[in-house]
């Protein structure tokens, strides 16, 4: 697993989650460091049937943190592009 960039924070909920962004096997990455002792979460862009693109867990099963993490996670990422 490479490392992208440098890692950054985000708020969730009122606190400070600790993201970074790796690739593993060409495909783009998020670990989630939620820094109060809860399980770590490591997230991607999946596709769909329809070619639609939505958040998921690796593995399976958190798939609405990875929905909120990664929309927080988007607009970060849209933000420093501007």
């Amino acid at each position: 697993m490479r490392e992208i960039e440098a890692p950054f924070a985000l708020e969730l909920d009122g606190k400070d989650i600790r993201i970074s962004e790796h690739e593993l096997q060409g495909k783009r990455v998020f670990h989630v460091n939620f820094g109060d002792g809860a399980n770590p979460l490591v997230i991607t862009v999946g596709l769909s049937a329809r070619k639609e693109k939505f958040w998921t867990s690796i593995p399976q099963g958190r798939g609405a943190e990875a929905e909120k993490i990664g929309k927080l996670i988007a607009e970060h990422i849209r933000a420093k592009r501007k």
